[in-house]
């Protein structure tokens, strides 16, 4: 460990104690049972906002492990100290998997616009037929949380760590090594195909009438992004802390802020590609997307997602002292989560609502909150148990 020297005493050390604010379950209880009520009062307003919500909280979810799997397949050694902050949201991804079994079952009719065949023209039937979308996205959420699981259990069997459900492998070091590296480009391959087909299916056929080659990796780049947003901003709350600054450092901090600032220009430029082919090129049967959403006051939150994940992250991104300052950059990540949100809702309550403008009254502030105060227990309930630095995969570094 030539330049990240640990003690086993300092990595066997929680990254936080294990205690759960309980403001965030009373947040939870009580917004919770203001959604239930909003489902029965207003069923449509719920529905969107809640699929609105699991679109975008499936890209923090399901981040962890696709992150983690990146920096093993690149050989991130930088990445190293904060390994095991990486998987963060590992325990948020089968709940979230579960509300998409449990919207398609109670809420689909209301959600989907292929449960009714008059929806959809002829020719897309088959491939929208609602049994062989509910298949085919059943069985990628249930590869991704296969994998998932496994990659982060193989990396805690490493240092021989015992979380709550996950398994603990005793098999020799290198074994366990190799499945990783092996799982890890897996991982990466599936994530790029599987949340294609599933981007399609969960927001682009939302609109059945409309296409576009480009929207599936908008849909996983959005995913990847919102992830990344909440590890900078949880690298900078940790980087607060003495001990970790000091022997952490805030070059880490300015490398998720630099893959941050990468991937929301890369964003960009599939914004600017998606929109120049289509809406430029003026064709009526794909062009009406961008239409209904710009000439109408729709177009406020149309142009708030590219000002928030664009413009913001380009004005400030690009300077190092706001890249690594613990005070700054938390500010700018909730910025650009907020810009992906807006994408999510302006993508999924549009079609789904069919209001005329934007609404976010009590039942689509209910629904979000229950979902934020889900996702922080959940991860403050891995944040708090597991050591706060590997072992094995640091003798290297």
């Amino acid at each position: 460990m030539k330049y990240f020297e640990i003690t086993k005493e300092e990595a066997k050390r929680t990254i936080f104690d294990s205690r759960i604010n309980p403001a965030f379950i009373i947040l939870f209880v009580l917004f919770g049972a203001m959604s239930l009520f909003g489902a029965f009062s207003e069923p449509k307003r719920f529905w969107a906002i809640f699929h609105t919500n699991l679109i975008f909280f499936l890209g923090i979810a399901q981040g962890g492990a696709v992150f983690y799997a990146l920096v093993k397949t690149t050989k991130g050694y930088w990445s190293i100290p904060i390994l095991r902050i990486i998987p963060f949201s590992i325990y948020l991804l089968p709940i979230i998997s579960l509300l998409f079994v449990l919207e398609w079952i109670l809420g689909g009719k209301e959600v989907f616009p292929y449960f009714n065949p008059e929806n959809i023209e002829h020719h897309r039937y088959g491939w929208l037929s609602p049994s062989f979308v509910f298949t085919r996205d059943f069985i990628i959420l249930l590869i991704m949380n296969f994998l998932s699981w496994r990659l982060v259990s193989l990396s805690l069997s490493l240092d021989d760590v015992k979380m709550p459900l996950f398994p603990l492998y005793k098999k020799p070091k290198e074994n366990l090594k190799k499945e990783i590296d092996v799982l890890s480009k897996i991982t990466l391959a599936l994530f790029v195909l599987f949340y294609t087909v599933f981007g399609w299916d969960q927001a682009m056929y939302l609109d059945p009438h409309w296409y576009s080659t480009i929207f599936g990796a908008r849909f996983f780049i959005t995913m990847h992004i919102s992830y990344l947003a909440v590890l900078s901003i949880l690298n900078s709350i940790l980087m607060t802390k003495s001990e970790f600054s000091e022997k952490v450092g805030e070059k880490y901090l300015h490398n998720v802020g630099t893959l941050l600032f990468g991937f929301c220009i890369f964003w960009s430029y599939l914004f600017y590609a998606e929109i120049v082919v289509i809406y430029m090129a003026n064709i009526p049967e794909f062009s009406h997307w961008y239409v209904e959403r710009i000439y109408s006051p729709w177009g406020l939150t149309f142009w708030l997602e590219v000002f928030f994940v664009f413009v913001i992250p380009f004005l400030t991104l690009l300077h190092i002292p706001i890249k690594t300052n613990p005070k700054i950059l938390p500010f700018i990540s909730l910025i650009i989560l907020a810009g992906l949100f807006i994408r999510c809702y302006d993508v999924a309550y549009f079609e789904i609502s069919k209001l005329e403008k934007p609404t976010f009254g009590w039942i689509e502030l209910s629904v979000t909150l229950t979902f934020i105060s889900l996702a922080y227990i959940l991860s403050k309930f891995y944040l708090g148990r597991v050591p706060r630095y590997p072992v094995y995969e640091a003798e290297d570094f």
